[in-house]
């Protein structure tokens, strides 16, 4: 049976789960985030709990986090009547190092950015050891991951293939071969992403893609905001799985 002693509480004593977005440094996590918000809000603004908290330098970049939570309506994957789920980023750049190790912490699930941009293949290797040491043996065994590569907009010549990703995540222990990296791997591209969301109320058909309260039908999500809103969901969905199953294998003890 499901209940809410499978989850952690929040100072509300609210379940909740936390989600963190690891990656190097301008691979696009806070815009990966800041879609996933605006996606929210105009799809249901009811399910999302806090304003995103942005702790930026002046040139925009994370200095130490990112942060939004939603909740999930029950029905959807819990039993519980309300679970809400943290979405956190990381500062990617090298001097915030102590500041991952403390976002990271408790970590229910990660969703591990690349940046395929050819001259970020080297941050990309160092970001993802360094992922690897702070998580251990857990990583993929108690802490469920999945894989983005992001702007895939960019012309092919510019950027690392994909492929050399999968076979990253083989030689760092993290899949035991390129098929199952490819089953873990989601490309995307923040970019598109956002330029679709922000041209959606100037489409032809924009009446045909909002419900009688003026909510973005699902079904309507733009390609693109889809595949960005794919990794989050996700990967709630398979945190919420793995805490059930690691509790009906968890020994109980005898009545």
């Amino acid at each position: 049976m499901q209940s809410s002693h499978l989850f952690k509480r929040d100072a509300e004593g609210v379940p909740h789960i936390k989600i963190v977005i690891w990656g190097p440094s301008l691979a696009g996590k806070t815009s990966m985030l800041t879609v996933f918000n605006i996606l929210k809000r105009i799809e249901d603004p009811d399910l999302v709990y806090s304003e995103l908290k942005r702790i930026d330098d002046p040139s925009g970049r994370t200095i130490y986090y990112d942060q939004s939570i939603f909740e999930l309506p029950k029905g959807q994957g819990t039993s519980l009547p309300l679970l809400r789920y943290q979405v956190w980023t990381v500062a990617g750049q090298e001097r915030h190092r102590d500041t991952r190790r403390i976002v990271i912490r408790g970590a229910d699930g990660i969703i591990i950015m690349f940046d395929p941009s050819k001259e970020q293949w080297e941050a990309n290797k160092k970001s993802l050891a360094e992922l690897k040491t702070l998580m251990g043996d857990e990583l993929g065994s108690k802490i469920p991951f999945l894989v983005i590569v992001n702007k895939i907009d960019l012309p092919k010549e510019e950027r690392t293939p994909t492929e050399e990703f999968m076979q990253l995540l083989v030689e760092m222990g993290l899949a035991a071969n390129v098929g199952e990296a490819y089953m873990k791997t989601l490309e995307i591209s923040c970019l598109d992403a956002r330029n679709d969301l922000l041209a959606l109320p100037r489409r032809p058909d924009w009446r045909d893609l909002i419900d009688g309260k003026g909510r973005l039908k699902r079904e309507a999500r733009p390609e693109s905001v889809r595949r960005v809103a794919q990794p989050i969901e996700q990967i709630t969905r398979m945190i919420i799985e793995n805490k059930i199953k690691q509790h009906k294998t968890k020994p109980h003890p005898e009545a």
